[in-house]
């Protein structure tokens, strides 16, 4: 009898591994690439600017997968960031523009020649506008003004529920989760070189503020160590997140991948990252003009960068794994492009500052699909769970008011219609003090219409006729059926915000 009950036993834990096995091979992998300041007019694939760069890695990644023509993040990196972990908007998380102050880090003494030739960025200061980080409309756009400088900044609170928490509530499932590069969320008021292992991430090496103060001499952390080091930061990454995957075995992960690229300071990146003949760039020095030809390379880095990343993985996780890649705000009103302009750009809520690429593959991915479905930034903190077998619902507390809307289903049909009704981006300066606030500036828009406002002042695009909002239309009278939108528009903005 002693035998056969041991034998039961053996046969049950048996079972159960393979059980406990299947489920964790099943589980697929998601890859989470975030850029730094690059709008849908830098991509070949989006079709919109002239002579863009060449970004092999991600065209493929169109090619094979799907492309949302109407996706919005917020109009600044922390924000964006924000929506993403919580899948609440600014609003509510009270994350209205770049977290702030940085608590402190060792200076770095002794940095290489080569990075000198980031003179155009102006170093943590980014590219200038509103504090530095691109503004209302970054270059080109308003200054900070005196009130608005004295106003306190924010971070992402503790008590947030963040995607990371999310994956580690079902413990059957076995994910690891891991975030490399900029953070951008952290203060010394929510825990700041611990913060991202504390917002549930078992693995972090970054960057821990806006931008590094070199690309090629830099300050990191590593969950919670700093370091100076040297050499290419963004190749550096690449290595941490090859080797971080390499380590995971046969466990599924999360890993949030976040270039500090394209964003400041501007520099030539070395040659070996180059998809296109840069020689006639200045590396120790930059231009007054021709500044859109470095960022261009930074552009051209990254890809190939990811492409490297795409690439380590072999075939069978390759299949497994969920890639998206997004931009985290519109490009800087200095280095952007036709179709978009100066001054409606990064810092803005203007299709130039909010409508960013969205490229996903993976399983049961559309492949070669285009969708005009309407995303937010928000969007993806559900759909990235459901991607892993996550039921929202069944994880996130009660308490916790969300802004997300999965739209796992359009991913295997660009054909899908919306799995919502609009969109909604804000910023402001200080904490959330109402929608009248004189520093709250926000933009909602349907399929067709948008409407916005921006220092105190309404305007009103039809977005089917006038994409790139020349035209608004409060300035010419509106037809019934506008006015129509316009009134459902305020009404829903006006509902959103007394839902917090």
């Amino acid at each position: 009898m002693l035998i056969n009950q041991r034998n039961l036993i053996v046969v049950f834990v048996s079972f159960f591994l393979l059980a406990l096995a299947a489920r964790l091979s099943a589980s697929p992998n998601i890859l989470l690439i975030i850029a730094d300041d690059m709008g849908v007019e830098t991509l070949a694939s989006y079709g919109l600017g002239e002579n863009p760069p060449v970004t092999a890695a991600i065209d493929t990644m169109a090619q094979e997968g799907m492309r949302f023509n109407n996706f919005w993040s917020q109009p600044v990196c922390s924000p964006t960031r924000a929506t993403i972990f919580t899948g609440r908007y600014g609003f509510r998380t009270e994350i209205g523009r770049p977290v702030g102050p940085s608590g402190p880090l060792p200076v770095i003494e002794d940095k290489p020649a080569s990075a000198s030739a980031e003179s155009g960025g102006g170093g943590r200061g980014g590219m200038g506008g509103r504090g530095g980080m691109g503004g209302r409309g970054g270059m080109g756009g308003d200054t900070v003004t005196a009130a608005e400088n004295a106003l306190p900044r924010s971070h992402l609170r503790p008590q947030e529920f963040t995607l990371p928490t999310a994956f580690k509530a079902d413990e059957g499932l076995g994910y690891s989760a891991a975030a490399i590069g900029k953070w951008h969320l952290a203060t010394t008021a929510n825990g700041w070189l611990n913060h991202p292992n504390l917002a549930g991430f078992d693995f972090y090496a970054g960057t821990i503020g806006g931008a590094p103060e070199s690309y090629f001499s830099w300050t990191q952390a590593v969950n919670g160590q700093v370091t100076s080091t040297t050499g290419y930061a963004p190749s550096d990454k690449l290595s941490d997140a090859v080797s971080w995957i390499d380590e995971q075995g046969d466990r599924p992960w999360l890993l949030s991948f976040s270039f500090n690229l394209p964003h400041t300071p501007l520099h030539l990146p070395p040659e070996e990252y180059w998809q296109s003949d840069h020689s006639a760039l200045d590396r120790h020095s930059m231009p007054a003009q021709g500044l859109q030809d470095y960022f261009y390379a930074m552009i051209e880095a990254m890809d190939t960068l990811i492409g490297r990343l795409l690439a380590s993985l072999d075939s069978e996780t390759r299949e497994n794994t969920y890639v998206i890649f997004l931009g985290d705000n519109g490009t800087s009103s200095n280095v952007i492009s036709a179709p978009f302009r100066a001054g409606r750009a990064k810092g803005t809520i203007y299709e130039g500052g909010v409508n960013v690429p969205l490229i996903i593959t993976g399983p049961g991915v559309h492949g070669g699909g285009v969708s005009e479905a309407l995303v937010n930034s928000t969007d993806l903190f559900f759909t990235i769970m459901e991607m892993a077998g996550i039921n929202p619902k069944q994880v996130v507390p009660n308490n916790v008011t969300t802004d997300s809307v999965s739209f796992l289903p359009v991913l295997s049909d660009p054909n899908t219609p919306s799995q919502r009704a609009w969109l909604y981006a804000d910023e402001f300066f200080g904490g959330y003090s109402g929608l009248e606030s004189p520093f709250y500036d926000y933009a909602m828009r349907n399929q067709r219409y948008k409407l916005l406002r921006f220092n105190g002042e309404e305007e009103f695009y039809d977005l089917q006729e006038d994409p790139y909002e020349y035209s608004d239309l409060l300035e010419e009278g509106l037809s019934p059926a506008e006015e129509s939108h316009y009134a459902s528009l305020k009404r829903e903005v006006r509902e959103l915000h007394d839902s917090n």
